[in-house]
């Protein structure tokens, strides 16, 4: 079945172990979410990975999920966030962005905030 036919778009390519969290605690809230094999995508080694899909109506609350997992983490490095830019948006096609979990200010050729570590998947 493809992703058209059930609804579903491909979130992004993630550590099996977390994807199966993220399976987990979402399903709590009723959002489903399928772990998908790819050859072309997915490998093993160190870390196997696997696609994650959702259905285009469940992107919100996956998104709130690793937004909320990514500022726990944040937090637990003893680095303060500030709230304040939570809703800050990512615009890839801006030359700075503002990082939304720690508000510092970085070009968008990187994916990566340089203060606190937070990636950015345009």
């Amino acid at each position: 079945m493809s992703f058209e036919e059930d609804n579903k778009i491909p979130f992004g390519i993630v550590e099996v172990n977390e994807a199966k969290r993220m399976l987990e605690a979402l399903a709590e809230k009723g959002v489903e979410l399928e772990i998908r094999h790819n050859e072309q995508t997915c490998r093993t080694g160190c870390k196997a990975v696997v696609e994650v899909w959702v259905k285009v109506d469940d992107v919100p609350m996956l998104q709130e999920y690793i937004r909320d997992k990514n500022i726990k983490t944040i937090e637990a490095e003893g680095i303060e966030v500030d709230h304040t830019q939570i809703n800050s948006v990512y615009d890839p096609e801006s030359k700075v962005a503002v990082c939304p979990a720690c508000g510092a200010e970085f070009s968008t050729d990187e994916k990566e905030c340089p203060e606190c570590g937070l990636v950015f998947i345009p």
